[in-house]
């Protein structure tokens, strides 16, 4: 059921077992495990099932560091979260990340990533990739071809996609058809309603911008807040007085993100090799791009962080292929909605660029060939360091609800550029030897590291600031992902990350819901 706070509703008569508060990602997923164990939900959303100004205005931040696109275009308040507008991108952590590095300080995660196995596996379902194939070499085999070899430093993989990202139209019916899941819109929370013990939570007491209130009560919460809101959420003051986590000294420190810049023009390319290693490759339905990554051999030799690359292929401005393509996917999924007549129009008039497109997709498994391509870039994403300097606060101004505003003071530090740095080299060495392509780097890279920080976007991977640690002198919740010092209150973000890797960080999320939902089914 989808109820809206705004328009028809006032409060939940009885106690839910679970409330959960954001409707992205993590809170759907989280949802509609409990409900299957017999769990009542209730999902509490801020936003409405659009990008609404007015909501959209509460994600409003200030910035203290280097430009961080993501605090604003990368933020959805809106049923389903980021879900919404993300590609759908899915990719593990790896082992690395989860094993404590001795030259990299605060580096590892206090659980093993065999912990996350059978998690990983049932995320991929939820997820819509039932039958994707799991394994890289076996996926290489489908368009018959070998795992490419790029030597002793670099290893291969690959990211897998979505093929409906967007969660409310996936699990949609699920949402709107359970008897046990109540979904509320427009519900904003904007108070932790603490009991006398000062560690239970009583209530939330949520807000609509009109001013609409309505207090929800339930025997755990969990706060699927977005990387960034979840530290802004809990740093707010509360009128009962100082919560558990207001003495928490990590709470919003050492927030991370995925650093992502183009770092050398590829040259003197070999054409066909080239596409048969770096095309994505599609097969029934899903897509695989392909990626390498420095081995973790080097990254301990030269005392690196986790570090990866693809092959960009920049078409020229003005091509249609891209536009041609999801106007294609649009009409498939049967989103009319979403398709103007200019779009309708566009692909009539480029039927011939979408029929070579179908058939090397449909016939051939890989992904097309730009026409007119301008140039080969190498595009590089890097991990933050565990215990790096970035930092969410509070900013000075108050939004529409009355709380304070994010401030994100966002840091790159000298290691993180030298990881970068080294596996450009790296590529450039492996390319050269296997005469796959000359490797250009960008000269700010080498000689201006200050010049090439300004270069480096971030990637919309907001993690850190809730840190998941044994005790509460080492992070903010508990490997449950229990907030300390509470018994009843969970986060369930990307915040709980203690160290980040390169790797998409929803998939991983989803792991971590499902295996909190577990946890919780039994309490």
């Amino acid at each position: 059921m989808i109820r809206d706070l705004e328009t028809d509703f006032e409060s939940n008569s009885a106690p839910a077992d679970v409330c959960i508060v954001g409707a992205g990602a993590a809170g759907i997923v989280l949802a509609i495990e409990l409900a299957k164990s017999g769990k009542r939900v209730l999902l509490l959303e801020s936003g409405g099932r659009g990008e609404e100004p007015a909501t959209r205005d509460l994600y409003t931040s200030e910035l203290a560091g280097l430009r961080h696109t993501g605090i604003h275009e990368g933020r959805h308040r809106v049923y389903g979260g980021s879900t919404t507008r993300w590609g759908g991108q899915v990719l593990e952590l790896f082992e690395d990340d989860f094993a404590r590095r001795p030259w990299i300080e605060g580096s590892g995660w206090p659980i093993a990533k065999q912990e996350l196995t059978s998690y990983y596996s049932r995320a991929l379902d939820l997820q819509g990739l039932h039958d994707v194939t799991r394994d890289d070499r076996e996926a290489w085999r489908e368009v018959g071809l070998d795992l490419p070899e790029f030597g002793p430093k670099l290893t291969p993989f690959f990211s897998r996609w979505c093929r409906e990202p967007n969660f409310t139209r996936l699990h949609g019916a699920a949402l709107t058809t359970a008897e046990n899941i109540e979904v509320v819109l427009h519900a904003n929370a904007v108070e932790i309603l603490l009991a006398d013990d000062g560690g239970t939570v009583r209530g939330l007491r949520c807000r609509t911008l009109s001013g609409r209130e309505a207090v929800f009560t339930a025997r755990q919460y969990v706060f699927c807040l977005g990387g960034i809101e979840t530290a802004r959420f809990l740093l707010q003051a509360h009128a009962e007085g100082q919560a558990p986590w207001h003495r928490n000294e990590w709470l919003g420190r050492h927030f991370q993100d995925h650093l992502d810049v183009y770092c050398a023009d590829l040259v003197d390319v070999q054409t066909e090799r080239f596409h048969a290693y770096f095309d994505h490759v599609c097969r029934r339905g899903y897509r695989y791009e392909p990626r390498f990554r420095l081995t973790s051999d080097e990254q301990e030799k030269a005392g690196l962080l986790n570090v990866a690359g693809m092959v960009f292929f920049e078409d020229r401005p003005d091509s249609p292929r891209d536009g041609v393509w999801q106007t294609m996917k649009h009409l498939i999924r049967g989103r009319l909605r979403e398709v103007s007549a200019r779009d309708v129009g566009t692909l009539a008039k480029h039927l011939p660029l979408l029929a070579r497109q179908m058939y090397r997709y449909q016939v051939q498994g890989r992904s097309f060939n730009p026409e007119g391509l301008v140039k080969f870039r190498l595009r590089v994403f890097c991990e933050q360091e565990p215990l790096g300097e970035s930092r969410i606060t509070l900013g000075t101004q108050k939004d529409a609800l009355g709380h304070f505003r994010a401030r994100l003071d966002w840091r790159i530090s000298e290691r993180e550029l030298a990881s970068v740095r080294r596996f450009v080299e790296v590529v450039r060495d492996s390319f050269a030897e296997r005469q796959l392509a000359r490797v250009v780097p960008d000269p700010d890279l080498m000689d201006n590291p200050d010049v090439f920080r300004g270069k480096v976007m971030d990637s919309y991977h907001h993690m850190g600031g809730a840190r998941m640690a044994a005790s509460a002198t080492q992070g903010v919740v508990d490997l449950d992902l229990k907030i300390h010092g509470t018994r009843n209150a969970y986060v369930c973000s990307s915040a709980v990350f203690p160290a980040s890797g390169f790797s998409n960080p929803t998939h991983t999320l989803l792991a971590l819901a499902v295996r909190l939902a577990d946890h919780l089914k039994d309490s």
